[in-house]
Formats: C-alpha cells, sequence, structure tokens
C-alpha cells in the first residue's frame, strides 16, 4: 500500500434521506490522492513535520516549485 498523510477511516454511506445505512467502505488518505493546494498546505504546516519528504517529492513530481 502506498504512503499516506493520515490514517485510514470508514466511511457510511447515506441514504437519499441522510441516514446511514449499514454499508460503507474504506477512505484512504494516500499522498497521491491529495491535490496540489492541499499538499502544499500540509508542507507549510508544522504539524506534518514527518512527512514534510514525502510531501516534497509528490510536489516535484507534479512540477511545483517550492
Amino acid at each position: 500500500m502506498p504512503a499516506k498523510l493520515k490514517p485510514s477511516s470508514k466511511q457510511y454511506i447515506k441514504d437519499r434521506n441522510g441516514k446511514m445505512t449499514n454499508k460503507w467502505f474504506m477512505q484512504h488518505y494516500t499522498v497521491s490522492g491529495a491535490t496540489t493546494d492541499e499538499l502544499k498546505k500540509l508542507y507549510e504546516s508544522p504539524s506534518y513535520k514527518r512527512k514534510k519528504g514525502l510531501i516534497k517529492t509528490e510536489l516535484q513530481k507534479r512540477g511545483v516549485e517550492l
């Protein structure tokens, strides 16, 4: 599995009235699935020091100058 920004979570699917059902899916927060703007914010955030190298590598792949 690719590196994640935050832990995976279980997301429940809601019906058309907004009530939760028994159906669910796992939401994975990977670096490649995040938007470029979100990655820029996380890179500048002091709370993501450990993931800074991972985020920087992904931004360089996307051609973003830091």
